[in-house]
């Protein structure tokens, strides 16, 4: 049987304006709702730093996410995993911390080690969930915890795991997850703990994508274009630029096979519109190595133009397509887009939700402004920022089923009657005399 981990909740502390806030999802489908700066785009970081654990990557990009009148931050990720016909509920708690190191030139680093790794574990019997226990952890003061269960490991391998522990904190990477570690326990026939780390590393590598901002920033600068992909045999990020995509030549027909499959949705979404890769030539790399470079050609009302020259909010439905059909078609796949209503029409945006909400087998969570999404989504699948930041994010209260939540939304920022506030009010009066007041001070009145 395949193995399937679903995330149940998220604990966040001291990231970002974020001092404490938990996030629970209850449907496949989760959005976060709030006003500017109030721990929206936290919840998607914290995702992409738990995917840069899993995956082994370097983690000094989270030094600046860390509060700043913080030295740590700390995220809790909790989990339902099946693993060979059996269920768990599993947690992994992690404190990562800024770090300042100075190069042989002197010159100031910032970095951030994990300050502890733990995955505490459950099986779920018939009856009811056992009392969790450390299945594998490491903090500042021990290599390896729970060393009752690992004494081989550490009579045999106490050096080797030293070794391990010091490149991983040199490497800003994590422990637990290192493939080194994961030899090691091999050795020794650490099975359990083994099988947990590679169903959490694939899900880190395979069938967990975080799309941020800085993904899709480029989009609006005109020259680079991500286009995120998850197939059955692919996953990651194919990068345009400058209207090229240069690829092995191995690869070109699962190219091919990514833009026909997207055409089938692209089709339905935009009338009249398809994608087509054009040849333009292929290059002799080295040893045998052809690299083939295609040009993404869009096409509307049997007119060819180049897709470089297409809207931003065209190039974001396409950028994100692949990934959105993994999730609406595979129960593993957990898809997170910050700010995904960014460019995207409005009716288009909330009709497309719906039909996801009603048929996604993967879980979705993302970020939005939009009010439009409000009125289409089971209230289940919403949630929203405060401006407390002891208390980020809360599930609105008192909601009728005749309510209108957009309407809802709206008369509770001006109302407030929920135990905490949602929007930081404003004066209008003050911002029409700060408008004139900077004109002024500018010399225009």
């Amino acid at each position: 049987m395949e193995e399937i981990i679903r995330l149940t909740k998220i604990e966040i502390k001291e990231l970002k304006n974020v001092s404490n806030g938990i996030i629970d999802f209850k449907e496949k489908i989760t959005g976060i709702y709030g006003q500017n700066g109030s721990g929206k785009t936290a919840l998607v970081d914290a995702m992409n730093i738990l995917k840069s654990i899993l995956c082994g990557k370097n983690l000094d990009f989270a030094y600046e996410l860390i509060s700043v009148n913080s030295e740590f931050a700390e995220l809790n990720f909790h989990f339902d995993v099946i693993i060979s016909e059996k269920k768990y509920k599993v947690i992994l708690e992690v404190i990562l911390s800024k770090l300042i190191v100075t190069s042989e030139e002197g010159e100031k680093i910032r970095k951030v080690t994990l300050k502890k790794e733990i995955i505490k574990y459950s099986e779920c019997s018939s009856d009811k969930n056992n009392r969790k226990k450390i299945l594998i952890g490491t903090t500042e003061k021990e290599v390896l915890k729970n060393n009752n269960n690992f004494k081989e490991l550490v009579s045999k391998y106490e050096v080797d795991l030293k070794v391990t522990k010091k490149l991983s904190e040199t490497n800003s990477t994590s422990f637990l997850f290192n493939p080194l570690l994961i030899e090691l326990l091999d050795k020794v026939g650490a099975k359990e703990s083994q099988n947990f780390i590679n169903v959490f590393r694939k899900f880190g590598l395979i069938d967990l994508i975080v799309i941020t901002n800085e993904n899709l920033g480029a989009i609006n600068l005109n020259t680079i274009f991500p286009l995120t992909v998850k197939t059955n045999r692919s996953v990651g990020n194919f990068i345009i630029t400058d209207q090229n995509i240069v690829i092995e030549e191995s690869l070109c027909d699962e190219v091919h096979k990514i833009i026909n499959q997207i055409n089938i949705v692209l089709t339905s979404i935009i009338p009249n519109m398809s994608l087509e890769l054009f040849e333009k030539n292929k290059e002799f790399v080295e040893n045998d190595k052809i690299n083939v470079v295609l040009q993404l050609i869009s096409i509307r009302d049997n007119k060819k133009i180049p897709f470089k020259n297409e809207s931003a909010g065209i190039k974001k439905i396409v950028s994100i397509l692949s990934a959105l059909i993994a999730t609406y078609n595979d129960n593993k796949v957990c898809l997170v887009i910050d700010e995904l209503d960014s460019g995207i029409f409005e009716y288009l945006l909330g009709e497309l939700l719906a039909i996801l909400e009603d048929g996604i087998n993967g879980q979705l969570i993302f970020t939005s402004h939009n009010l439009r999404i409000l009125e289409k989504l089971n209230k289940a699948s919403l949630v929203f920022t405060t401006t407390n930041k002891d208390n980020r994010y809360i599930r609105l209260k008192n909601i009728k089923t005749t309510n209108n939540l957009r309407d809802f939304y709206i008369r509770e920022m001006t109302m407030q009657e929920q135990n905490e506030t949602l929007y930081e009010e404003t004066n209008n009066g003050d911002i029409e005399f700060a408008l004139y007041e900077a004109g002024v001070l500018d010399g225009n009145n």
